[in-house]
């Protein structure tokens, strides 16, 4: 009855946005919707075929090391086609810049059961890895009916997601038990997967595939090419804003111009604006305009004397935020002062940049050596707050070594995350591709 009911509010919701959905096919690229109604590319037979899913560029980033490690072969586990699958754009970028060469990169199907059907006897997986918390109930069972084990690794979820879960938990429980292995961030997390019916023991927990991640080998060259284009350097501290969320983009601002008046060491400052949708790049370059500072946009940076003059660089390009984290000694987390989010805090962390995020940041395991603004600061306070946390970092020297050096401690006693989900997927992964 549960799947029944899903699969009429799952059609209803598809009449609702009928008309969305035509433009966006018109509009959009023709691979990207062919492949979300269910028409990827065929696999040829032979190799055993992994499909591991992420919905968008942070579960993609902080798969890296279990990626790396499962093409390598290096644990024993036998080789295999891999089909990495997102749902976004931008994850869909960053997938094929860095596993394009390895690896098949799809849209990930809507959950109708069709399209689910389709692109399972096209890509015909011996295993499924999903990444964090996407659970599609008509994709679970249609892999369970199939015989084809599904793992949930560096799962996670947040106590909003486990309060709306608990009001459907006679069928959550149905969609649970499709899953192989449940392998979990906290211990908070396995409790609550526990208590919508995850059975028991196929769940265990084993930390945040975020805290092995390491910059790519590549990324220095890449960040001192950024630096040379937009005449970066220590003499002018950089402030790089990453994943803004509407609104927050104003907030910055006002916190910025507050903090160069406020300190005249800061009055040659650089903002970097790093909006987390490509499609708001237009709108907070209009922003940027009735803001009054000098500007510039990165893909229309050319002009040198423009670029040494802009206190503030909108970065409107995908794949280069995480080169500019090495090059500030502050990076302030958006999604996290007007939004309710929990974007990636360890990604500047390990690439040891001093990290601020706001009042509303989600993600009840935040490291002690990440700065948050006060929970019960006032909207009107918000930008005098961050005003104050970003200028104590940039002007004292004591305290951004302190924070430093915490999570540098931070990074070293959770590492190990990798070789522990490893250790749970080597027996499921080994016996799924034997039976090839």
């Amino acid at each position: 009855m549960g799947y029944v009911l899903y699969n009429l509010l799952l059609l209803l919701a598809t009449v609702l946005s009928l008309p969305y959905l035509v433009v966006a096919v018109i509009r959009g690229e023709r691979r990207r919707w062919r492949e979300r109604f269910g028409f990827p590319p065929p696999l040829p037979r032979g190799e055993p075929v992994l499909w591991i899913h992420g919905v968008s560029v942070g579960e993609i980033l902080a798969a890296g090391p279990l990626l790396d490690a499962l093409l390598a072969s290096a644990e024993g586990v036998p080789t295999f086609q891999l089909v990495l699958s997102t749902v976004t754009e931008t994850g869909q970028q960053i997938a094929r810049r860095r596993y394009g060469a390895r690896a098949r990169i799809i849209y990930f199907p809507f959950d109708w059961p069709f399209s689910v059907a389709r692109a399972l006897e096209r890509l015909h997986p011996d295993a499924v890895l999903i990444l964090e918390t996407e659970l599609w109930p008509n994709f679970l069972r249609a892999c369970s009916r199939r015989g084809i084990p599904v793992a949930l690794v560096s799962g996670r979820l947040s106590d909003r997601s486990f309060r709306r879960y608990r009001w459907i938990r006679p069928f959550m429980r149905r969609v649970l038990e499709n899953f192989s292995l449940l392998l979990m961030q906290s211990e908070e997390d396995a409790r609550r997967i526990r208590a919508l019916g995850a059975p028991w023991e196929r769940v265990h927990v084993v930390g945040n595939l975020k805290w092995d991640a390491r910059p790519p080998a590549d990324e220095a060259a890449q960040a001192e090419e950024l630096a040379h284009h937009l005449g970066l350097s220590a003499e002018r501290p950089l402030i790089v804003a990453g994943s803004t969320a509407p609104g927050e983009e104003a907030l910055l601002l006002r916190a910025f111009a507050l903090l160069r008046a406020e300190h005249a060491r800061l009055r040659t400052a650089r903002l970097v604006l790093a909006p987390r949708r490509p499609e708001r790049f237009d709108e907070v370059e209009e922003l940027l305009r009735n803001f009054g500072l000098p500007f510039v946009r990165r893909t229309r940076a050319s002009d040198r004397e423009e670029i040494e003059r802009a206190a503030i660089i909108l970065l409107d390009t995908i794949g280069e935020l995480a080169a500019l984290y090495r090059m500030a000694p502050v990076v302030v987390i958006g999604g996290s002062f007007l939004a309710s989010l929990a974007h990636n805090v360890i990604e500047p962390l390990v690439r040891g940049a001093c990290v601020i995020v706001g009042p509303r940041y989600s993600d009840p395991h935040l490291p002690a050596c990440v700065w948050r603004i006060p929970v019960h600061t006032p909207l009107k306070a918000l930008a005098h707050a961050l005003a104050q946390a970003i200028g104590r970092f940039l002007l004292d020297e004591e305290w951004r070594a302190r924070f430093r050096e915490a999570a540098q401690r931070f990074l070293a006693q959770h590492r190990g995350t990798t070789q522990r989900v490893l250790a749970h997927l080597k027996p499921i992964l080994t016996e799924a591709m034997a039976q090839r």
